[in-house]
């Protein structure tokens, strides 16, 4: 099997040889090494790498404007290189939006000496990487909220089929997806929306901020117990699952727990108990790795569910949706872009 060819690019001498050492011990090929943003820039010019990882933080030109650089000019997979802390969960979001694959968090900040613990992560994403990668067609620069959008859509909305909320499950290119989907839907919209983004808990806070900033609904991170409301989105914080209950109105809540389809927050979990208190749903299964979201359609009756799924077209991973497809629940197999509008044609 021919082995993939990395680039590795990151200020740190020590990180530079962690990295490597790992990457070469699980058979990969590092073709090349940069430590700023220029190197980056050079070394995907040349186009002699398959996957480039890129450190967000650097001197000289930093891992952000490397990465807008590159993907211009010399479009390739890159996946960041993420400390764990607030303000570089939030470049590290704007990476993916602006079209990085994925990312990996150092566990011991920027010079990290347990990197041994996301190596795994790392070679896998490496992987679904070099086979995976396209480049996307939808823009996903920074949407600003516009009076004329809201005033557009002022209509009222009357409930289809009694829904009673929105699941969204996203995982390998959902935030880059929900940048697309999230800030189209009208500030009116008539159901909550449950957002399970299998993300580490600085990242999902950042997630939800993100996406606040940028849409007409409101946008929070469920860190407590919290009866949903409509024309809000309920973000599952990190490392918890979000469980569903109902007592008279819905409530959701962080729970801890055992991983499913090896991760929490999980898709299937939510799902799981929102079939068990009663609920009809909408639920929308972006792009990911993996099939989290199938089991806990399943828990549902056909009538009690209606299930979009993005398509391969637009998936930067087609494997969640995928799963959903061959398991015979989608309804609608949709481009990212057309999912909003369907959502509320759905729900007129």
């Amino acid at each position: 099997m021919k082995k993939i060819k990395v680039a590795i690019v990151d200020d740190s001498a020590f990180m530079r040889k962690v990295i490597r050492d790992s990457l070469q011990e699980r058979g990969f090929e590092v073709v090349a090494i940069g430590r700023n943003g220029e190197d980056a820039i050079k070394i995907a010019s040349k186009r002699v790498a398959d996957v480039m990882t890129l450190d967000v933080q650097m001197p000289v030109v930093g891992g952000m404007e490397a990465l807008k650089e590159i993907m211009k000019e010399f479009p390739m997979p890159i996946i960041m290189v993420s400390s764990l802390t607030k303000k570089d969960a939030k470049i590290t979001l704007d990476a993916l939006a602006m079209g990085a694959f994925d990312f990996v968090t150092k566990p011991g900040g920027a010079i990290s000496l347990d990197f041994n613990k996301v190596a795994d992560e790392l070679s896998e994403k490496i992987i679904l990487a070099a086979s995976s990668f396209k480049v996307s067609k939808f823009s996903t620069t920074k949407i600003e909220k516009t009076e004329s959008f809201i005033k557009s859509e002022r209509k009222t909305f009357v409930k289809a089929k009694n829904y009673d909320f929105v699941v969204i499950g996203s995982s390998t290119g959902g935030p880059k997806a929900l940048d697309v989907v999230i800030p189209k839907l009208p500030g009116n919209f008539p159901l909550p929306i449950l957002l399970i983004q299998h993300m580490p808990p600085k990242f999902t806070s950042a997630l939800a901020k993100r996406l606040d900033d940028t849409s007409n609904l409101s946008v929070v991170e469920v860190t407590k117990k919290m009866e949903i409301k409509p024309s809000t989105v309920y973000v599952a914080t990190g490392n918890k699952h979000m469980n569903v209950l109902k007592n008279g109105s819905y409530f959701v809540s962080p729970i801890d727990g055992p991983k499913l389809n090896s991760v929490k927050p999980a898709v299937d979990y939510t799902l799981n108990a929102a079939a068990q208190s009663g609920a009809t749903i909408l639920c929308v299964i972006l792009t990911g790795m993996g099939k989290d979201g199938t089991e806990g359609l399943k828990k549902f009756k056909k009538e009690r569910r209606t299930v979009i799924a993005e398509s391969e077209r637009t998936a930067t991973v087609y494997g969640m949706p995928k799963s959903v497809v061959n398991a015979g629940l989608a309804d609608y197999v949709l481009d990212v872009n057309e999912i909003s509008s369907k959502l509320v044609e759905l729900v007129r």
